[in-house]
């Protein structure tokens, strides 16, 4: 019968369907019989035989059984048992190892459940399998750890996960389970190279703080514009919230529908329809216009160029509050608990944010659509070690081996004293690959077209 299988010790007695699946029979070669007693070399007798079913890379769009007959094999003299090992089998998995490696290859890309049609196997043995997978990852695949850093969180199955990101090339350096300091603490006390951290941006929640405080000795917090800048959009919609609380239904649901995403712009982001409307609502509804020029104002800080015009900025900002919008003085109390944090962004050699990009409501989508059925760490294993995002931030280097280089006292090389003998120059170059982590925008990219996301 033509060996079809390929499988070094294998011959295939016989090929059949069954349920869709293709039954392949394979029995040991000649040269895998087991002729004497692998411990004390005595011969041996058979001893009745064994059938086991092991599933296969499949063939002709089906799943492939592998049916293996094997002798079992009894010593004479120590009472041993035996039976012909195959090498190409995994017991534990019930599988060739070609099969475990192609699923490993696709369980980050596919569904568990696609996999198990297409393969035979059961659900939960792809689920081992991808898990043996993640652990050999986490194992053999180190980022280098980011100068600058952003902390911030994902809430994933009902509990915020802490998302860690290399700012500076923009990917996705890891995802932890919570955001709890029980457990970022621990993480920040064993992080690889931490002296080369030098900023560190996130949002207002100080237990991120208090993880990394002690163990990035050289890291400057700075806290994202984004999240200091929407408390005042937040702030504005209050007092928008209740100027509609006073309207009929129908004027509630008209003014909720135009005036929400009117407030919410920048005033260069809007159409000439737009800022019609903004200057009538200067006649109509004062109050929720002064609101809108409070915020604007406020955004406007963060135009400033230097740190001491942007604190001028806040403080003649948070003078000039009017009384009958209170809660404004809110946000003048968080900048004030904050202040050095807030700040530190005029510290920094160029700005420094947490919006890693298009990416972040990209992201959020891309892992709430993946958590439909997947644990924690398949979701983090998938977008973390995608091979096609990894691949914009890998950098490869050139590392150098160096031989002697023998130099004479009549070299022609230059004037050298005796102890400048002894120095090496560079022969062969060897490529090094340095990684950074998934590049969010292609992540989000690459799940966005398989998933549809909008």
């Amino acid at each position: 019968m033509l060996n079809i299988l390929q499988l070094d010790g294998a011959t295939p007695t016989d090929i059949r369907h069954e349920d869709g699946s293709i039954i392949i029979s394979i029995e040991p070669s000649d040269d895998a019989v087991v002729k004497h007693c692998h411990n004390c070399g005595a011969k041996v007798y058979k001893h009745g035989k064994r059938v086991n079913h092991f599933a296969d890379t499949p063939m002709q769009m089906q799943p492939v059984s592998l049916e293996v007959t094997r002798t079992r094999y009894r010593c004479a003299e120590c009472k041993s048992m035996f039976m012909p090992e195959f090498t190409f089998l995994d017991d534990k998995r019930r599988a060739t190892s070609r099969l475990i490696d192609a699923i490993k290859k696709r369980c980050l890309n596919s569904t568990f459940t696609h996999l198990s049609e297409e393969t035979g196997l059961a659900i939960n043995t792809i689920k081992n399998i991808t898990s043996d997978y993640i652990t050999e990852l986490e194992n053999t695949v180190n980022f280098e750890t980011p100068t600058i850093m952003g902390i911030d969180e994902l809430k994933l199955g009902g509990e915020y996960r802490c998302v860690i990101t290399n700012l500076g090339m923009k990917s996705l350096y890891d995802m932890l389970p919570n955001r709890r300091q029980e457990l970022l603490i621990p993480y920040f006390e064993k992080l690889p190279d931490a002296d080369k951290v030098e900023w560190v941006c996130t949002d207002m929640w100080r237990p991120y703080k208090r993880s990394f405080r002690d163990y990035l000795p050289n890291a400057t917090l700075v806290i994202d514009k984004f999240h200091v800048v929407r408390i005042a959009s937040e702030l504005m919609e209050k007092e928008r919230k209740n100027m509609q609380s006073q309207f009929t239904k129908v004027a509630r649901l008209n003014a909720k529908k135009n005036l929400r995403w009117l407030t919410l712009k920048r005033p260069d982001s809007l159409n000439d329809q737009e800022l019609e409307m903004l200057e009538d609502m200067e006649k109509t509804m004062p109050k929720l216009k002064l609101a809108y020029d409070i915020k604007e104002d406020f955004y406007k800080i963060y135009d400033c160029k230097t740190k001491e015009k942007a604190e001028a900025a806040f403080k003649n900002w948070a003078d000039n509050i009017p009384n009958d919008l209170p809660q404004f003085n809110d946000l003048v109390k968080t900048v004030s608990n904050n202040y050095d944090d807030i700040f530190a962004y005029w510290d920094a050699p160029f700005s420094i944010t947490n919006a890693y990009t298009e990416g972040h409501n990209g992201l959020t989508k891309v892992a709430n659509r993946l958590g439909r059925g997947y644990s924690f760490e398949v979701i983090r294993a998938r977008m973390l070690y995608n091979k096609i995002a990894r691949s914009v931030t890998s950098i490869s280097t050139k590392a150098t081996s160096t031989k002697p280089l023998i130099v004479t006292p009549n070299s022609p090389v230059t004037t050298v004293s005796s102890k400048d003998l002894n120095f090496s120059f560079s022969t062969k170059y060897k490529k090094m690959k340095t990684e950074y982590g998934a590049h969010i925008p292609t992540l989000v990219e690459l799940f966005e077209e398989e998933y549809e996301i909008d």
